[in-house]
Parts: structure tokens; C-alpha cells; sequence
């Protein structure tokens, strides 16, 4: 037996039990390749919530239970760790990130955004250095990551842009992904005016004559996205990995690609062919951006089938946009609206009067009886479906469509489920529960941010804004609530996200005031909403999100018990030893 302990000093006499008991005989049935124990391990498994030791065998938990139970199955050639009596827990599940939307966008420029509470004077000597530094053989500028509540009208102007990068086409998005800073070269090269025609559902910041003054939103991005040059392979293969290994430092042992499109798919062929790939991982391919044009399921199909892609047939959807920008339907409508409802296609289905002005109530991104079609087409197809919904409306003409598909089949066989879900009335709640529907919420933006009083705030009525990320509610109703951090959209850190979920508080920033703390969650609840909920949205409940004999060795190990520390030291967790497949991931230190 090889005896180990890579996290703290290991004590002989604890060992000595495990060691004369193996050089006394050899298990007569099935012996563990590595066993953990002398730990404080959280299982989320409601039958056996705490465990002291586990034996692991070819990548999955052998035995779960105590030191004495995996001493049954440890033999000579077994690896034994000694935990010391440190935290574990299962690792935690990501749903929804963007290595292919966004991470090649970042390789030579990422922008500090909403979650480090940037200035603007930060923001832009950050843009200054990547200037400085950014390749002379690229012939576009292109970045990602500013915070768009941080920067001045007067400051994201295409001249103002053009005054810091003059030699070539400029391009960065906000790192919400919904709209993006361009400088005249750039919109030169896209070959948009002012006669672009705007909608709720593509349109540009304009000045006072009309003219286009330097931010595309929504669907009016994809113009300047169409005449990028094609990112290579290698710098796709490299971006993603570096978004799944930072991951890794951070827990995350599953992960959901919340937008990936046809050029992405030869990286992730490459990425799984080549063995790269440690963690579990989903990938959502493209079904729209940014307006309504759905892409076609025998295209999907065909994508899919090209390549030896990992995870299962998914699509992601956008049924709308963001509050701040207006392109997310509000029931109540927005502050300075009146909106009227009025019936959809679908019965018993509700949207926004699609002729009230635009920019201050809309209505969803893809039309009620078209979105219900697609997918029920992408249903029979086999594709589960991610659906982008953040206001009410959204969420509610979402459910409208899924309803059609659940409801034929006799139940959400293929866990189809809404993302971001920031605001759900409660009128709603029920549908959720009776569709089994999960809603994966968005954890940092439980906090207090600038993102939320000075972006979205001013945006809702009252009423309205006291609804926002209403976590408390929904849990207690009985809403399959998911966590995910979106990054790099927002930052790759989910014990930020976590503490802000049970303190509704700003992590690290005690004297900022709490932002709806009736709504906060407890720690366990926070937990199984990272991992088990998690899993259960990627299809891979049966496979990770807790620690069960017969699932996947996917555990982290911490530098503190989450259940013991103060709740705003929950930020401070550091992720000591990630493992997957019962492999060593990840070491810290």
C-alpha cells in the first residue's frame, strides 16, 4: 500500500490501523486504486449526507462511508491520502460559460468588468496597456470584458475609440456579450450607417442628428461579427482550455458551452480526441443570436454528427437580451411604461404589445408560435435546449413554448430549462414546478454590484425591483434552481457567487448595504444548487453532483468546511485538490 498526504502533516498513529490491516491480508474482492480518508466529507446525497472516507476504483466512487468501510477494500498497490480532516465535497457544476463565444475574443485583451467594480479611468488604462501590448500582425483590435454601467455615453463613441487605436479596426464587447464598443474603421469594415433601420431587437447608441455614435446592441453586433477574421484552431483550442483550467483552480469539474457555433466545433473534436478534457462537458450550439433567425435542425444535426464532440445534443436559445438595454420583456413593463398584455398564438400564453415603442417595451426575441415550433423540432430531434431569459415576460412566453413540447411528451424528458432567470413572477412559479423546468440563476448578481443599482435598478418599478432574484421564494416553492457564473462574461469565481447567495451582501465588503436579504439561501441549499441541481441540467445527475458509490470520482477538497466558517468568509474558500475521475486535476499551492 503507497500512503500519501498531499494537504496537511500526516499523523502515524492515525495510519497505523490502515497499514497493519493490509499487510495482514489482502481484500478478497474488489480493491480500491486510491482511498481519502480521515476527512470531513459532504456528500449532497440526501441518504448518507456525510461520509469520513472513500475508495476509488478505475475513475468512480468504490465505497462511501467510513475509514473502517474503505479499509475493506484497500490492498498494497492501494493509494492511500490521509485528508487530515479537511472539507470535501463533491465538484461543482458551471452550466452556462462562453469558451467559444468569448474566450479567443479575450487572448490578447481582457478588460476588468462588473465584479472587480471598475472605474472608468480603470477601465480605459487597462484598454491603454492591451494597446501597448496587443500583436502587430493582427489586423483587427478586438477585445472583450469592459462593464458597460462604469463607462460615460461621451466615452463610448466610435471617435473616441478611433482616437486610441487609429491603425485598424476596433472591436470590444461588453462583457455581458449584449453589446459592443466599435471605432470608425470597424464600422467601416461591417458596412453599417445610419440608415441601419433599429428594432427592439438589433440597434445602436445614436447622437443627437441620428448618426451612429459607438455601441451596437443585440442582433446590430452581428454585422461587425460577420466580417471578423476567422479565429485558427490552435488559438480556439488555447482559449478554451485556459477558461477549463482556471476552472479547474475553482472546483469546477462540469461544465454546460452556453453558445457554440459551427466554427467552434473542430476544437472541441481536437480538445476530446487529444485527451484534453478534464472535466465533464456540454456543448449548446448555436439555435440563434441576437434576433430571430433560428438555425435550421438538419444544420444542427449536421454539425453534431461531423464531429466526435463531447456531452450530448444541445441548443442554446435567446429569447431575449438584457434589462438594461431594454430587451428583455418586463410584465409590469420598465419605469417609464405602460404595458399592456395581450393573448399569443399559443393559448393561454401572454406577450408585450409588440406596437408600443421600442427600446421601452418589447417583446421576446423569437415570435410565440415560432419558438413553441422549433422546439418541438428540436425535441423530436433529440436536443435538449438552453433558453437566455432574464425578465418576466421572457420567462413566461419561454415556459409558454416549453409547455407545448413537456406537455406532449408526457414530461421534460430532455430537461430542457431556462437560464439566467433573474426575475420570475410568481404567478409562475407553479409552471416550473409542474413542467420540471429548472431555472439556473446567476449567483454574483445576488449582490449589491453597481451592475444592479446603477444598471438595472433605475430601469424597474419598485415593485418590480423588489422581485429581482427572488432565490428564497423560488427554492420554497419548489423551483429546481441552478447555479452558474456565466464567465468570462462575469468573473470565474463561484464561492463569490455562493456568499452572495446566503449574505445578499457585496463578498468582501461588509459596510456596503444587502440587497434583498429576505431572498438569501442557505449554505446546503447553495450547494446542492452548484453540484447535484447542477448536474441534474447537464443530464449527468446519474453520472456526478454528489458523492455516491458508482458515480465519478469528482471531488474537490478545501481549505475550510464551508458549514462551519462565518457566511462572509465564504468568499476566502480556496480549492486545495480538484480530482475528477478520481485523477488529480487540479493541486493548489
Amino acid at each position: 500500500m503507497k500512503i500519501t498526504s498531499s494537504l496537511l502533516q500526516v499523523s502515524l498513529v492515525s495510519l497505523l490501523p490502515a497499514v497493519f490491516g493490509c499487510s495482514a491480508r489482502e481484500p478478497a474482492g474488489e480493491v480500491a486504486d486510491t482511498v481519502y480518508t480521515n476527512g470531513k466529507i459532504y456528500t449532497v446525497d440526501e441518504a448518507q449526507p456525510w461520509a469520513e472516507a472513500v475508495a476509488i476504483k478505475d475513475g468512480k466512487f468504490l465505497v462511501v462511508g467510513s475509514d473502517a468501510d474503505v479499509e475493506a477494500v484497500t490492498g498494497d498497490g492501494t493509494e492511500v491520502v490521509d485528508l487530515g480532516g479537511s472539507f470535501a465535497m463533491p465538484g461543482i457544476g458551471d452550466t452556462h460559460i462562453h469558451p467559444g463565444l468569448l474566450m479567443a475574443k479575450r487572448a490578447f485583451c481582457a478588460l476588468p468588468g462588473t465584479f472587480y467594480e471598475p472605474t472608468e479611468e480603470e477601465i480605459m488604462n487597462a484598454l491603454a496597456q492591451c494597446v501597448e501590448d496587443y500583436p502587430d500582425d493582427r489586423e483587427r483590435f478586438i477585445a472583450q470584458g469592459f462593464s458597460t454601467p462604469a463607462m460615460t455615453a461621451e466615452t463610448l463613441t466610435s471617435e473616441v475609440l478611433h482616437q486610441k487605436i487609429p491603425d485598424r479596426p476596433a472591436w470590444i464587447e461588453d462583457e455581458s456579450g449584449h453589446n459592443a464598443w466599435f471605432n470608425t474603421l470597424a464600422m467601416k469594415a461591417a458596412g453599417v450607417s445610419r440608415d441601419f433601420e433599429d428594432t427592439p431587437e438589433e440597434f445602436f447608441s445614436r447622437t443627437g442628428d441620428g448618426d451612429l455614435a459607438g455601441v451596437a446592441y443585440e442582433g446590430a453586433m452581428n454585422p461587425f461579427l460577420e466580417v471578423l477574421p476567422p479565429f485558427d484552431t490552435e488559438l480556439r483550442k488555447t482559449g478554451f482550455l485556459k477558461l477549463l483550467d482556471e476552472a479547474l483552480s475553482k472546483g469546477i469539474t462540469a461544465v454546460g458551452d452556453g453558445y457554440v457555433f459551427d466554427y467552434d466545433l473542430e476544437a472541441w473534436h481536437e480538445l476530446k480526441q487529444e485527451g484534453r478534457l478534464n472535466q465533464h462537458v456540454v456543448l449548446y450550439l448555436k439555435g440563434n443570436l441576437g434576433t430571430p433567425e433560428l438555425t435550421p435542425v438538419e444544420t444542427l444535426n449536421e454539425w453534431w454528427s461531423s464531429y466526435d464532440l463531447p456531452g450530448h445534443k444541445a441548443v442554446k436559445l435567446g429569447m431575449g437580451g438584457a434589462i438594461e438595454s431594454t430587451s428583455e420583456v418586463l410584465v409590469d413593463g420598465y419605469l417609464d411604461s405602460e404595458a399592456t398584455a395581450k393573448e399569443s398564438p399559443i393559448p393561454g400564453s401572454w406577450e408585450v404589445d409588440p406596437d408600443a415603442d421600442p427600446g421601452v417595451t418589447v417583446r421576446p426575441l423569437i415570435p410565440a408560435e415560432e419558438f413553441a415550433d422549433y422546439v418541438s423540432q428540436l425535441d423530436a430531434a433529440g436536443f435538449q435546449v438552453m433558453v437566455h431569459a432574464i425578465g418576466d415576460g421572457t420567462v413566461r412566453a419561454t415556459l409558454d413554448g416549453f409547455e407545448e413540447v413537456i406537455t406532449a411528451n408526457g414530461g421534460n424528458r430532455l430537461r430542457h430549462h431556462i437560464d439566467h432567470c433573474s426575475l420570475v413572477h410568481p404567478d409562475d412559479f407553479s409552471r416550473f414546478v409542474e413542467l420540471d423546468v429548472s431555472c439556473t440563476i446567476w449567483p454574483p448578481l445576488n449582490a449589491p454590484v453597481a451592475y444592479n443599482i446603477d444598471g438595472i435598478q433605475p430601469m424597474l418599478k419598485p415593485e418590480t425591483w423588489e422581485r429581482m432574484y427572488a432565490n428564497r421564494a423560488m427554492w420554497d416553492a419548489g423551483i429546481r434552481l441552478v447555479n452558474h457564473t456565466d464567465a468570462p462574461a462575469a468573473v470565474l469565481w463561484p464561492w463569490w457567487g455562493m456568499e452572495a447567495s446566503v449574505t445578499r451582501g457585496f463578498p468582501g465588503k461588509p459596510d456596503v448595504p444587502k440587497m434583498g436579504p429576505q431572498h438569501a439561501l442557505t449554505v446546503e441549499e447553495v450547494i446542492e444548487a452548484y453540484t447535484l441541481n447542477a448536474a441534474w441540467a447537464l443530464l449527468l445527475d446519474d453520472v456526478t453532483g454528489s458523492i455516491e458509490a458508482g458515480k465519478s470520482a469528482d471531488f474537490i477538497i478545501l481549505n475550510h468546511n464551508l458549514l462551519e466558517i462565518p457566511k462572509s468568509e465564504i468568499h476566502k474558500t480556496e480549492v486545495q485538490k480538484t480530482v475528477f475521475k478520481g485523477e488529480v486535476a487540479f493541486a493548489g499551492g
